[in-house]
């Protein structure tokens, strides 16, 4: 069977019948679609379903056998013609109502939001909605993740112990503040002492509420290890515990490990992301998400749009099996990998949900579990990376497909 479908359904369909095709033959297929209208900044697919006819053995008839999802209009095509038309625009954007910037912080008020930075953490404060708080902890750079088992086996925590420290130890070296009528520009930049490198975080807060982050990091130290990851992380209240996203789903897919995952619109609670590996490691990531939304069960909450991986959880990363002890010593001195006798029942929810919003991370491997490493394409080299992402505040009327397209504009 055929579908044609675009943002979570299904447009046009059909079946293929008698392909009558023997193990190693090829043939070309006319697929029998009518003409669309292809409408603006939309992404379509062509989806293929291969089931039995007849039941064979412990098969039922109709069990699926194989699937393939083709593009045919995909996130970089509109992407690309997006930024043709509109980059940047702020003409349709409100003012602020008020912009106080103190020695410790810059506080933006608008129609019917609040948003609070602060000097002394370099970060987002608060960001307050219609008198709730969406924020528990602000963006922050961050490029470790959890050991996963083959991790492990190849002693990622050891090789790559300089990024744990790169995500613990920053200082901030410098904040720079912009304010104009409906956008206050706020960049921050960051020094990593234990790998001698800088990066930095720059804030576009819009009069409507709207925030665009933009993360860049700038090795300058010779011969570091691959990174575990490349992103921000960041805590919202756990009441934010509804999620849906554009993006590969709806299990948990990884850069080497998503092409059973078809691109769709998917939901399901913060929980439910969840995966009960028997020691708590790296779990339930999302990738390729064009956007996700966290809401309440009143509709309110968060949009993320932008071409990313993502991670939601109840649980901090520190909560799993990090694996590692290392004295004060030295960077890589005196580091004991071990495993902790953890396990899923070992672990209590909290009362938050912890995002991490990545550029990349890299693969989970899998060539074996006791010395292979992901393959090369699949690791995040130790070079120049640049990427960026909208945050949007939602109430329940807010449609994101809408918002979606309406992002690819900026």
């Amino acid at each position: 069977s055929w579908k044609l479908r675009s943002e979570g359904k299904t447009i046009q369909s059909g079946i293929l019948k008698n392909l009558s095709l023997k193990p190693q033959e090829s043939r070309y297929v006319n697929i029998p679609a009518t003409e669309i209208n292809i409408k603006p900044l939309t992404e379509y697919f062509l989806e293929f379903e291969f089931r039995l006819k007849h039941d064979q053995g412990l098969l039922n008839k109709g069990h699926l056998v194989a699937w393939e999802q083709l593009p045919i209009v995909n996130y970089n095509t509109i992407k690309n013609a997006s930024a043709k038309l509109q980059a940047g625009n702020l003409t349709n954007i409100p003012t602020f109502e008020k912009v106080n910037e103190t020695d410790d912080k810059v506080e933006m008020v608008g129609h019917d939001f609040k948003i609070k930075f602060s000097k002394k953490h370099g970060t987002l404060e608060s960001w307050m909605w219609n008198g709730k708080e969406y924020l528990l902890k602000g963006p922050k750079p961050n490029f470790w993740r959890a050991p996963i088992d083959n991790d492990f086996g190849n002693n990622m925590p050891r090789r790559m112990a300089v990024w744990k420290d790169a995500t613990d130890h920053q200082k901030i070296s410098k904040i720079n503040v912009t304010i104009k009528d409906n956008l206050v520009g706020i960049r921050v930049s960051y020094e990593y002492p234990n790998i001698g490198s800088k990066g930095e975080i720059a804030y576009n807060i819009y009069g409507n509420g709207s925030i665009l982050v933009n993360h860049s990091f700038e090795p300058n130290m010779p011969e570091l290890p691959n990174l575990p990851k490349f992103g921000v992380t960041m805590k919202i209240p756990k009441e934010f515990n509804n999620l849906t996203w554009f993006g590969r789903g709806p299990h948990e897919n990884y850069w080497d490990r998503k092409s059973s995952a078809k691109v769709d619109i998917y939901s399901g609670k913060v929980s439910e992301q969840y995966h009960p590996y028997v020691r708590p490691q790296e779990n339930g990531n999302k990738t390729d998400v064009r956007w996700a939304t966290l809401r309440n069960d009143r509709g309110n909450g968060i949009m993320v749009t932008g071409l990313l991986s993502l991670n939601v959880s109840h649980f901090n990363p520190e909560d799993f099996d990090h694996g590692f002890k290392r004295s004060n010593k030295g960077i890589n001195e005196n580091i004991k990998v071990i495993k902790q006798s953890m396990h899923t029942i070992d672990l209590v929810e909290r009362d938050l949900v912890h995002l991490d919003i990545d550029h990349l991370q890299m693969g989970v491997g899998g060539e074996d579990s006791w010395w292979a490493q992901p393959l090369d394409k699949y690791q995040i080299q130790p070079k120049e990376y640049n990427y960026h992402f909208m945050m949007i505040p939602l109430d329940w009327q807010n449609d994101p497909i809408e918002l979606y397209k309406k992002d690819l504009f900026k």
